[in-house]
């Protein structure tokens, strides 16, 4: 997992962890000022793009970018 400046991984609210906290796969970027907010999934081979807020899960193989965020499927 490659993290870069700037980024953010927060909780939502009370409760269990799996359902506050970000769930993070394997072989993903996160770039510069992105936001992870709440219990979403990040699957596997994701790359989240520069000041992208997500809010949702994503699955394996996407590019998120945006906010709102867009999901783009990974050729």
């Amino acid at each position: 997992m490659s993290v870069y400046q700037g980024v953010t991984l927060g909780n939502k609210g009370t409760g269990s962890r799996s359902v506050t906290n970000p769930t993070i796969g394997d072989n993903v970027s996160i770039c510069a000022n992105a936001t992870v907010i709440g219990g979403v999934k990040i699957g596997n081979n994701v790359i989240i793009g520069a000041g992208s807020v997500v809010t949702k899960d994503i699955p394996d193989n996407y590019i998120a970018y945006g906010n709102p965020m867009i999901l783009k499927k990974r050729q």
